[in-house]
């Protein structure tokens, strides 16, 4: 009986034993993204701390603006780095595991007419020149423009109130006004050149100018100063379906306002896009609306004459050959003169 008894016993321990064998060792997984702000990365399994050799499916989703690029990791293997939604096998080590991301090129360009000069002008008596406007982020030193009577054209750097975010290194403008009066059908084509003038590979781009119903510039311009500024009303002009409709929703055209300092040309404020009448120029920045209003409040500028001007772009149909803009139009017997003068604000 004793004999038994202790047999039992044995076993029992020799079970418990087993029972009692440690748990495997887990190690965190941390998700990142590089550069912070140009995607999202998940733990699909989402079970972290995890056992060396476990699987983890992950997933990246690129910001507007990036492209996803890869996965990288000090330690701990991938189905596939390059994909988007893959497979990491953890290392015996806690990991960071990074989703890559890369901004996406552009070579953005337009090309339109500027009007200057009343509707009841013809249209070849306001037309002062076709602006050749580049927005990119490719390096490069000028951009070659092929005009549709075959002449080219060099874009030399250019930046101003209205592209505040361009540094001409992360993000470049080129810009030219060049006089000629633009045939509808007509194509440009762009050409980005680098530092000895010789075509960068592949960053090329065309525009067709469609020849859209030109839109009517802001009329009976008149302003209003009031303790927040100068409050700018217009008579709207036309709608023209397709091109111009600031007011709609997505908004299609827009008017802008802008104010140069007589004394120096300098232009120190703007405001675009606008969707309608009326327009308020800040006294105080902090009045300013986000993504309208940019430059100098009435409070920072300077003593000196300034004129006040009104204009509008139209743009391209959706669906037409053309894209960007179409027209860019104001009329200079709507320009208003102010003067400062002690801090104190005259309309002529």
């Amino acid at each position: 009986m004793k004999t038994l008894s202790t047999f039992v016993i044995t076993v029992a321990l020799i079970l418990g034993l087993a029972g009692c064998a440690p748990s495997p060792t887990r190690y965190n997984l941390t998700m990142a993204v590089a550069p912070v702000g140009s995607g999202t990365e998940t733990d699909l399994t989402n079970a972290s701390p995890y056992a060396a050799g476990t699987s983890v499916n992950i997933r990246a989703a690129a910001n507007s603006g990036y492209h996803f690029v890869n996965w990288t990791a000090p330690a701990g293997t991938f189905a596939n780095a390059t994909a988007a939604q893959t497979a990491f096998v953890m290392p015996a080590q806690n990991v960071t595991v990074t989703a890559n991301f890369a901004v996406d090129l552009h070579f953005s360009t337009d090309a339109y007419v500027l009007l200057n000069g009343p509707a009841t002008l013809p249209l070849e008596e306001r037309t002062v020149c076709v602006l050749l406007n580049i927005m990119t982020n490719i390096v490069m030193d000028s951009v070659r423009v092929d005009l549709p009577d075959g002449g080219p054209v060099i874009v030399p750097a250019y930046t101003d109130l209205n592209s505040p975010e361009v540094d001409q290194t992360t993000l470049l403008r080129f810009c030219i006004c060049t006089p000629s009066m633009p045939i509808a059908g007509g194509e440009y084509n762009f050409t980005a050149l680098d530092a000895a003038g010789e075509p960068i590979p592949g960053v090329r781009d065309t525009d067709i100018w469609v020849g859209v119903e030109p839109p009517t510039p802001p009329t009976n311009v008149r302003t209003e100063l009031t303790e927040d500024g100068i409050l700018v009303s217009w008579d709207e002009s036309p709608i023209i379906p397709g091109s111009f409709e600031p007011a709609a929703d997505p908004q299609l055209g827009c008017y802008g306002l802008w104010i140069n300092r007589i004394e120096t040309g300098e232009t120190v404020y703007g405001a675009e896009p606008i969707s309608g009448s009326p327009h308020l120029i800040p006294q105080d920045k902090a009045k300013f609306i986000q993504g309208e209003d940019r430059g100098l409040s009435l409070g920072e500028m300077e003593d000196g004459t300034y004129c006040l001007s009104a204009g509008l772009h139209s743009v391209a149909p959706e669906g037409s050959l053309g894209k960007g803009c179409e027209y860019n139009c104001s009329d200079p017997g709507q320009t208003i003169i102010f003067a400062i003068q002690d801090g104190e604000i005259i309309i002529s």
